[in-house]
């Protein structure tokens, strides 16, 4: 991208795009954000909170790329991988807890074509 812009409030923001809502909500929850880069450009937002059994983590790529996914000790539990950010935010924050019924808790294997 050339060329600078002027940053917006947080107010505008969520004017213009009221699905960043999601992510704020994910803020008030005293979630952390990470800059996510390559090669000095930015190509993702991600934001993660670890609890002591687990983490549950958001990648936001772009307006239409969403990917959150729960971890624990064993791998990925869960995954889903979106274009409505707030959907894929509240299906995450919809899981129940470790141990908890309902819980996620079957460890995601790749397939044979995953390439790390």
């Amino acid at each position: 991208m050339t060329g600078t812009r002027e940053p917006i409030s947080a107010e505008d923001a969520l004017r213009r795009f009221p699905e960043l809502g999601a992510l704020v909500a994910l803020r008030e929850r005293q979630w952390r954000f990470h800059l996510l880069t390559e090669d000095d450009k930015l190509v993702a937002v991600a934001a993660t909170h670890t609890e002591e059994r687990y983490t549950d983590a958001v990648f936001v790529f772009d307006r239409h790329h969403v990917l959150a996914n729960r971890l624990v000790e064993d791998g990925v539990v869960w995954m889903k991988d979106g274009s409505d950010l707030v959907e894929v935010v509240s299906d995450l924050l919809a899981l129940p807890a470790p141990g908890e019924p309902g819980a996620p808790n079957l460890v995601i294997r790749p397939t044979s074509l995953w390439i790390p």
